[in-house]
């Protein structure tokens, strides 16, 4: 079914332990979605035998997130570019930052009253290109767009996706915390 709406952006920041491991810090809420565009990039490779395909593999090798939002705060900014912050709240970009890997979510609503859940779990975004634009006859909204690059996690994952309405469990707590499997069976 098609989705007809898209809200509630999410960043979590990433913290790689002294062991390798990656957690998540909590989840806070970034600038209004205008609009999300996914794509993915599929690495494959066919296997021939007895003068035909026998064999088909395809497997994720990385995405690519571009965001459209209302505004791209300075807190928000600093947060996903690596750039410093001041005590005045001034953010500095410099040719020391280094963009931390974040983890990204939103819902998309669905004709059917539905929301699609999505968690990207590891995207670094580039440092965007800004346009401003004087104001003329007519009012034009310029609104910022941010891309990111999404990969795989150390243990294989890259997303996790759920269609549900916002009052069953798994939705409720959707943006608490990046979701993580609650069972080991895979399906």
């Amino acid at each position: 079914m098609a989705t007809i709406g898209l809200r509630d952006l999410y960043r979590a920041p990433i913290t790689v332990g002294k062991d390798g491991e990656e957690t998540y810090g909590t989840p806070v809420r970034m600038a209004k979605a205008i609009s999300a565009e996914m794509s993915v990039e599929v690495a494959e490779a066919i296997l021939y035998a007895d003068d035909g395909a026998d064999e088909v593999v395809k497997e994720f090798v990385s995405g690519e997130l571009t965001l459209n939002v209302n505004d791209l705060m300075p807190a928000d900014l600093a947060a996903i570019l690596g750039q410093t912050q001041d005590d005045d709240q001034v953010v500095y970009a410099g040719e020391n930052d280094d963009p931390p890997y974040m983890a990204i979510g939103f819902r998309a609503k669905k004709a059917n009253g539905m929301y699609k859940y999505i968690w990207l779990y590891k995207v670094k975004f580039a440092i965007p290109s800004e346009s401003y634009q004087t104001k003329g006859d007519s009012i034009e909204f310029t609104t910022p767009e941010i891309t990111g690059q999404f990969i795989k996690r150390p243990d294989g994952l890259w997303k996790a996706e759920h269609v549900a309405l916002p009052t069953e469990t798994a939705a409720q707590g959707w943006f608490t915390k990046v979701r993580e499997q609650n069972n080991t069976s895979g399906g």
